[in-house]
């Protein structure tokens, strides 16, 4: 076939690509047929690796950058290895001969962000989809290009004063849109209610890309010389408690805006046996039915689309709450109404707390930052809002359905915790118990104790209370209460003789306490620090054996825990 392509006219050649691309978007989901998908990868890659001459030339509506290469950047993640390897094969062969041509508007160096605008669209489509194979495939996409830093700011765009040329202005606002498209897109199913296998990956894949925007996102509503030129994906507004997408009131409206017909009508990729015979399996036997196609002209698109629009379409998607975005996820993760017991839920819960937790850890703020303060308090504005609930969560042990919570879940949630702390978290302790530092501490030491049987949980037991120890302010570290019970955590993890991540866990809240004191040079001239550090001093030798008895542990990581802890104090008096 791609020795025939090579002597076609260029205008058969684009037809054959554009009706192989529909078919293969077709053949899934309800109407899946993995040998029609196999054809249509086949066919293509024919034509990219023996008719590569035709690549060169797109038509009118510039079909290889627009439809087929999107299509296999997609495809390269096609459950079946084979279909996959077939897609690979045409975006390294197509590629090659694309990224060598002069384009205009495109930007970058990788081809995944030269044809971004185009990709995006695919993968809008890929999550739309009933299909649940082609939504985890589009998630594959977004996570592989967050990676890759594409659904991210430029590295210009990162920091106070720079300067920037009307090319960088442009490549941000085209990252900036396609992330904002993406992320809302993800946004909108996770905040559906129905479960499906897979659904997690769509969490994953959101909070990579809010995670890569968070720490540069405009706050309470200020205007930068970046945000009036771009509209940035993801904003950080104290006000804005009740809104998903800046101004919609999200969680003020009706449950019923959560339903989600696509996923009642979903289903997965499942061989089809009217459809497949022996002899179809071998991409010899296996061909395309393009009868009647023959009047398909260059101006003509697949599905009525009009290959001219891309991402610019969506430029006016609201920007996406960093709060609202930690409120969808707590009420997937803790919401009563499912059953742990049923396929699917409780990883999916977990994977909506591990997204939360790594959402909250993305947004850091920045000691040297003018803007320190402001980031510390929109921070204990989201600690807030989310610790209440999981610290119930967790504290209560209860749903209601009667079963005890799943120790998976609570391990996550405490993660989820630990990420949220702030800098002076329980400087005003109020009436409710996840505010008071102290007896949070108290819960975190009955959390590690013997009674614990899940280890998970007594790790991050010790975690949550390492964060909590270096964000405390000093007046509540010094008490000899909090000291006590650092100590008594501590001690209890160290026991723990079957698993090491245990008793790192142990040794790094030990760490985080007596790094609280500083260097030599620090405490000499911080009133604070030396303070800190006499209140620790009679505790000394205490620390000290505990750190010793774990240089003998056969887990490098935690004797190499314990050497820290020992040189650290090692100029104490």
């Amino acid at each position: 076939l791609g020795s025939l392509a090579e002597l076609a006219p260029g205008k058969a050649v684009r037809i054959l690509a554009l009706k192989a691309c529909e078919r293969y978007c077709e053949s899934s989901g309800s109407n899946n047929d993995p040998s029609v998908r196999k054809a249509a990868a086949a066919t293509i890659r024919a034509v990219a690796v023996r008719a590569s001459n035709h690549l060169s030339d797109g038509g009118p509506k510039d079909i290889w950058c627009k439809n087929v290469l999107p299509t296999a950047f997609l495809g390269r993640h096609d459950k079946d290895v084979k279909i996959s390897s077939l897609w690979k094969d045409v975006w390294e062969e197509g590629g090659s001969a694309i990224s060598s041509m002069d384009r205009d508007g495109v930007f970058g160096v990788l081809l995944q962000e030269k044809l971004l605008p185009f990709i995006v669209k695919g993968t809008v489509s890929a999550l739309q989809s009933t299909s649940w194979a082609n939504r985890r495939a589009g998630c594959a996409v977004l996570i592989e290009l967050t990676d890759a830093n594409i659904l991210a700011p430029t590295p210009q765009s990162i920091g106070d004063g720079n300067s920037f040329s009307g090319e960088e202005i442009e490549r941000l606002r085209q990252r900036a849109n396609a992330s904002s498209v993406l992320l809302s897109e993800c946004l909108k199913i996770t905040a559906r209610n129905r479960v499906w296998e897979g659904k997690g990956d769509v969490v994953k894949a959101g909070t990579a890309i809010a995670g890569k925007w968070s720490a540069s996102a405009p706050m309470n509503g200020e205007t930068t010389e970046l945000s009036e030129k771009c509209s940035w994906p993801l904003v950080l507004q104290k006000e804005s408690r009740d809104d998903l997408f800046r101004g919609d009131s999200w969680f003020k409206l009706s449950k019923g805006k959560t339903s989600d017909e696509n996923d009642e009508a979903g289903s997965d990729d499942t061989s089809n046996a009217a459809n497949e015979t022996d002899g179809q399996n071998s991409e010899d036997d296996t061909a395309l039915d393009l009868s009647g196609e023959n009047a398909l002209g260059d101006d003509e698109q697949l599905n009525g689309e009009d290959a001219e629009s891309d991402v610019e379409e969506f430029q006016g998607s609201q920007p996406v709450v960093f709060s609202g975005f930690c409120k969808v996820l707590l009420d997937q993760a803790l919401r009563t109404g499912s059953n742990n017991s049923t396929e699917g839920v409780l990883p999916y819960k977990a994977s909506a707390l591990s997204g939360l937790s790594a959402l909250l850890k993305s947004f850091v703020p920045d000691k040297d930052s003018k803007k320190y303060v402001e980031a510390v308090e929109h921070q204990r504005f989201i600690y807030d809002l989310v610790a209440p609930s999981l610290f119930s969560f967790m504290a209560e042990n209860k749903p209601s359905n009667g079963k005890p919570v799943p120790p998976l879940l609570i391990a996550r949630a405490l993660e989820c915790l630990a990420s949220t702390m702030y800098d002076g978290i329980g400087a005003d302790a109020g009436s409710a118990e996840c505010a008071d530092a102290v007896r949070l501490l108290k819960f975190f030491a009955l959390s590690t104790g013997t009674k614990q049987p899940a280890w998970t949980v007594r790790q991050m037991s010790a975690l949550a209370a390492s964060s909590l120890v270096t964000n405390m302010p000093s007046r509540v570290l010094t008490k000899n209460e909090v000291i006590t019970t650092v100590l008594q955590c501590s001690t209890q993890t160290l026991k723990d003789k079957k698993f090491w991540k245990v008793r790192l866990s142990g040794l790094e809240l030990l760490l985080s306490l007596v790094s609280r004191v500083g260097n030599q040079k620090m405490s000499a001239v911080d009133s604070e620090k030396q303070l800190i550090m006499e209140s620790i001093l009679p505790y000394k030798e205490m620390i000290i054996d505990l750190a010793r008895k774990s240089l003998a542990d056969n887990e490098a990581q935690v004797t190499a825990a314990a050497s820290k802890i020992t040189l650290t104090i090692a100029w104490w008096p």
